[in-house]
C-alpha cells in the first residue's frame, strides 16, 4: 500500500507532483485504484508530517522521504522485483535484500541520515556551542 502526500506546501515546493507522476506512471494506475495483482494500492493523503524531507510516501509502515520522480519509480522497481521473487510473501522488511533484491530502508532516499540541511552545515551550527562562562549565573535557568 502507498499513500503519497502532495498538497501541503513544504511537499509541493519540493515537487510532490513528480512523486505523484512516478507512481502513476510505474504503476499505471491513479490515486484511489489498486493495481491488478493487488499489491499496490494508491491512496494521496493530506499530510504524512514531514516537512523537512519532503516529498514522502509511506508504504506499510515505513516512510520514504526526500524523493524524486526518479528515487520513487527505483523505490517501487525494488518492492516490485521483491514481491515477485518471493511471491508477495509476508514478513519482507524494508533494508532487507531478498534473493538479490535490495529492499531501500526507510528515510531519507538523499543521502541525508535525517532531516540534516542537504547543503551541509547552516549558520546555526557553525560556531562552537556556549560554555559555562557564557550562562546566566544567577541561576534563573
Amino acid at each position: 500500500m502507498e499513500n503519497a502526500n502532495s498538497r501541503q506546501t513544504p511537499c509541493m515546493l519540493c515537487n510532490s507532483d513528480a512523486v505523484m507522476k512516478a507512481v502513476s506512471d510505474f504503476l499505471g494506475i491513479q490515486a484511489g485504484e489498486t493495481t491488478k495483482d493487488g499489491l499496490f494500492t494508491f491512496t494521496e493523503v493530506e499530510c504524512l508530517g514531514a516537512c523537512a524531507n519532503a516529498p514522502m510516501v509511506q508504504i506499510n509502515d515505513d516512510y520514504y522521504e526526500d524523493l524524486t520522480y526518479e528515487t520513487t519509480t527505483s523505490l517501487l522497481k525494488a518492492l516490485k522485483e521483491a514481491a515477485e521473487v518471493t511471491g508477495a510473501a509476508q514478513g519482507m522488511d524494508s533494508g532487507d535484500q531478498v534473493k538479490g533484491v535490495k529492499i531501500p530502508g526507510p528515510g531519507p532516499l538523499s543521502g541525508r541520515h535525517s532531516c540534516e540541511p542537504a547543503s551541509g552545515i547552516t549558520s546555526l551550527h557553525t560556531v562552537e556551542p556556549w560554555t559555562d562562562e557564557k550562562m546566566r549565573k544567577d541561576g534563573a535557568l
